[in-house]
């Protein structure tokens, strides 16, 4: 089989399967020598398959899907990636940034509904109840010196457990679930704010670390890099696995849906 031929193939194959429920992110993997790139990868959930989209030089940061293709942020202009060509252009400004304010209702200054239940944070109180009859009141406070107000909600696909979102600063979050059936609360990690996500059709959450610094071995000069990780979170046994590990700046996670 030629090399024009493989590379069509897995081309085709991208495509199709970024058409289905995989995740798109910008990953930089630092080299000892020489300049690197944030670069568009694409993990699936299914078998945690990694595979690198991009290769240009150029970065390529909030990946977001679109139609068959990929659209990024590079160079402060929006830009189209056609995953069978591998063509990237310009296609416009950059876009505002997304918003993550939360919606008062209820008189909760955060609120979730998933049928019949609905969650309710004031501070850092949040309240759990199904068919208005409250069944969950928990205080997600962990440090009596600090506090963490909540500032997200969001139900699993199939409502059995509740996401909240603490914050912590602009550059660290303290993530929880709840399991309304056991009244449960559960520390998922503390993350990379706005960056924890269910992924679809499973119980389990996707979450980025917050940044830290680590020297780049193997450098003409004692350099330091950012490193940011991917981590999977199975809220039914604790379990966190790594997605990514090693010298990468891994951010800008997104569902690539049907």
């Amino acid at each position: 089989m030629s090399f024009r031929l493989v590379i069509g193939v897995l081309s085709l194959s991208l495509t199709l399967s970024l058409c289905g429920q995989e995740v798109v992110f910008s990953r930089r993997v630092y080299k000892k020598q020489g300049p690197s790139y944030q670069q568009i990868w694409s993990w699936n959930p299914a078998n945690d398959v990694l595979l690198e989209l991009t290769h240009s030089a150029r970065d390529h940061y909030l990946p977001a899907c679109k139609d068959a293709g990929i659209t990024f942020v590079s160079s402060e202009k929006l830009w189209s990636f056609d995953s069978a060509s591998g063509e990237e252009r310009v296609i416009g400004p950059l876009p505002e940034p997304p918003k993550h304010e939360p919606k008062p209702q209820n008189g909760c200054a955060v609120f979730a509904k998933a049928g019949s239940l609905e969650a309710c944070g004031k501070e850092e109180d949040l309240s759990v109840s199904r068919d208005n009859k409250a069944i969950v009141h928990i205080n997600i406070s962990t440090d009596p010196n600090e506090q963490t107000p909540i500032v997200s909600l969001e139900w699993s696909p199939d409502a059995k457990w509740l996401l909240v979102g603490g914050l912590v600063d602009l550059h660290e979050g303290d993530y929880f679930v709840v399991n309304p059936a056991t009244k449960k609360l559960t520390k998922v990690a503390t993350a990379f704010p706005n960056s924890v996500l269910w992924l679809p059709g499973r119980d389990e959450l996707l979450y980025t670390t917050p940044e830290y610094l680590a020297p780049l071995p193997g450098a003409r000069r004692e350099r330091q890099v950012w490193l940011q990780q991917l981590i999977r979170f199975e809220p039914a046994t604790g379990k966190s696995t790594p997605i990514t590990s090693g010298l990468g700046n891994n951010v800008d996670a997104a569902l690539c849906s049907k």
